[in-house]
């Protein structure tokens, strides 16, 4: 049996490339001006009809468009220099604005699509008064979205407290699609957010290292190199993740009655 490369070898840029070309036609489509039309009579189209003011495929594909963004950068990183940690940090919000439009899309049953629909506008305008009372009061947006919060929470057909954007371990762990597999979007997430926050058990447990030298009871000195073979790994899950999204959307914005059944291959 042939040994793989060396994590840092060039080897793992290439492989970052080649699963970023296998989805490249869903992520033109995504970057096109209208990348799902929804179609009368879709699942989506009568998401709209009941929640006038506020679209599901909307957010999905902002959220989707998110993520392409972020995925660009990684590859800029990884084609333009040597980066041990950043691209970790890209693949962290590429999952989180990917996961969340999974989490959009993926209930088959109209009032759960809904209540995520409304519970994530509420937590965006939340977020959105935190900055605002941070801000000088001449810079602030006075604009009151409680009005248009309470028409949607009634047009959902669910109470307020049914409406909830719960936080991103929550979400990554409802829709993992390989929770007990090196897969996991969980573990990819996890992995991610520990290099974001500088954790050592990521920026030095995860790095391959040559020629440690104990200068003490507890002071080594060592070399480490880039873990491209991990950044690998986390774009193959991040990118499964976008191509999940990609099938639900199909599923969602096409006229029922339709024979489309969510078949997603995990490769």
């Amino acid at each position: 049996m042939t040994a793989d490369p060396d994590p840092s070898d060039e080897h793992w840029r290439e492989e970052i490339f080649n699963r970023m070309n296998k989805a490249s036609f869903v992520l033109d489509r995504i970057e096109s001006d209208e990348p799902y039309p929804v179609e009368p009579d879709s699942d989506l189209a009568g998401d709209r009809e009941q929640v006038p003011d506020l679209w599901v495929d909307t957010l999905a594909a902002r959220r989707l468009k998110v993520a392409v963004d972020y995925l660009a950068g990684v590859r800029d990183l990884v084609g333009g220099g040597t980066h041990f940690y950043a691209p970790f940090a890209l693949l962290r919000a590429v999952l989180e604005s990917s996961a969340t439009a999974v989490w959009l899309l993926e209930p088959s049953d109209r009032k759960i699509r809904l209540q995520r629909l409304v519970g994530l506008h509420i937590d965006d305008t939340n977020n959105k008064k935190a900055v605002q009372f941070m801000l000088p009061e001449e810079f602030r947006d006075l604009f009151d979205h409680e009005p248009g919060i309470r028409k949607m929470v009634t047009d959902s057909g669910s109470s307020r407290g049914k409406c909830k954007f719960p936080d991103y371990t929550s979400v990554l762990k409802r829709i993992d699609d390989l929770p007990d597999e090196a897969g996991s979007m969980l573990l990819a997430w996890r992995v991610c957010s520990g290099f974001s926050h500088g954790l050592s058990w990521a920026t030095t447990g995860l790095m391959p290292e040559l020629n440690r030298e104990q200068l003490g009871t507890t002071v080594h000195r060592v070399e480490t190199s880039a873990n491209y073979q991990l950044v690998s790994s986390m774009v193959a899950t991040a990118v499964r993740t976008i191509e999940r999204a990609d099938c639900l959307f199909k599923v969602r914005q096409t006229a029922r009655p339709h024979e489309i059944k969510f078949n997603f291959t995990r490769g």
